[in-house]
C-alpha cells in the first residue's frame, strides 16, 4: 500500500509540473546558466529539475525552437542560445553594465580617432549581430544597428567571421541566396570564396561600401573559449571621404591587437605587452 501511495504521489508531482511548463522552462535555462559546464544533456536536466526525460525534452525542444537553447555539437546535448544573449543584453543593456569588449573598444577609438564596434556571430542561425559600440567625436560618423541579426556576407566584420569558419560552413553559407545589401556587396559565390582566403591570410577584411553605402569599415575576427573557434568580430567604421588608403594597413594593425586583446578577455589571459 505505502509503494502504490507513493508512485500516486509521483504521478500527481510529475503532472503537476506538466502544467506548469513556463515555470519548469525558466527553472531549466536558470540551472543551464549558473552551471558550470559548457552543455547538459536530456537525462542530467530530467535530474536536476525532477521530471521525466521526456518532459525535459518537450522542454528543452520548446525552449531550441526560440533560439534560446541549442545543440551542442556532438547533436545529443544543449547549450544555452544566442537568442537568449541576444534578450539578455536588450534587458542589461538598461543597468549598468560592463562588457568585455567596451574598454578595448573605446582604447581602439582612442588609437584610430574613428568609431569601433564589435559583434558575435550565431553557428546555429549563420548570422551576426552587432553587441557593442562606441563612436568617434567626429561629427560625421555611422551608426550601427545593435542586436539585430545580419547576413555574414556583407561588410567587414560579417567577412571577417566568414572566413575563419570551417570551409564547408563557408560553402553552405555562400552557396545560399545572397540578399545584394548595397551595389558593391559581393554575392557571387566564386568571388566570395576567392574573397574569404584573402581575408584568412591577411587576418583582417576592409570593405567599402559593402553593407552600408558610404561606410568604410575594418575588423578582425575574435575567438571563443575554443582555440581557432570564431566568436565574431571587432573592428572600426569610417565615412569613405575620411579613409585615406595609406592608413590602411596601420589601421588594420590596431584593429588586429584589439580583437586579440577581446579573444584574451573572453578566456581569462593576458596578452604579452
Amino acid at each position: 500500500m505505502s509503494m502504490a501511495t507513493d508512485a500516486e504521489e509521483t504521478d500527481a508531482a510529475e503532472t503537476g509540473r506538466r502544467r506548469q511548463p513556463l515555470a519548469r522552462g525558466i527553472e531549466l535555462l536558470t540551472y543551464m546558466i549558473e552551471s558550470t559546464q559548457d552543455s547538459h544533456g536530456v537525462r542530467e536536466l530530467a535530474g536536476k529539475l525532477g521530471v521525466s526525460p521526456s518532459t525535459a525534452h518537450r522542454l528543452i525542444t520548446d525552449l531550441e525552437k526560440l533560439g534560446l537553447v541549442r545543440r551542442a555539437g556532438n547533436g545529443q546535448s544543449y547549450r544555452l542560445g544566442l537568442e537568449f544573449l541576444r534578450l539578455a543584453w536588450l534587458t542589461t543593456g538598461r543597468y549598468p553594465s560592463q562588457e568585455l569588449a567596451l574598454g578595448v573598444l573605446q582604447d581602439l577609438v582612442e588609437k584610430t580617432g574613428e568609431g569601433a564596434f564589435s559583434s558575435l556571430y550565431d553557428e546555429q542561425r549563420q548570422q551576426m549581430m552587432f553587441t557593442s559600440t562606441v563612436e568617434s567625436s567626429h561629427p560625421l560618423r555611422y551608426t550601427l544597428p545593435l542586436q539585430q541579426w545580419m547576413p555574414l556576407h556583407g561588410g567587414a566584420s560579417g567577412l571577417a567571421i566568414l572566413a575563419f569558419l570551417p570551409e564547408a560552413v563557408q560553402r553552405d553559407i555562400v552557396s545560399k541566396p545572397l540578399a545584394q545589401l548595397t551595389p558593391h556587396t559581393v554575392t557571387d559565390p566564386d568571388a566570395l570564396m576567392e574573397r574569404l582566403a584573402e581575408v584568412r591570410r591577411d587576418g583582417y577584411a576592409i570593405t567599402r561600401s559593402e553593407r552600408i553605402d558610404g561606410a568604410v569599415a575594418i575588423a578582425a575576427p575574435v575567438f571563443g573559449l575554443i582555440p581557432g573557434d570564431v566568436a565574431g568580430a571587432a573592428g572600426i567604421s569610417i565615412p569613405e571621404s575620411r579613409f585615406d588608403e595609406a592608413h590602411a594597413a596601420a589601421l588594420a594593425l590596431m584593429v588586429c591587437e584589439a580583437a586579440a586583446q577581446i579573444t584574451a578577455n573572453i578566456s581569462g589571459q593576458r596578452l604579452n605587452s
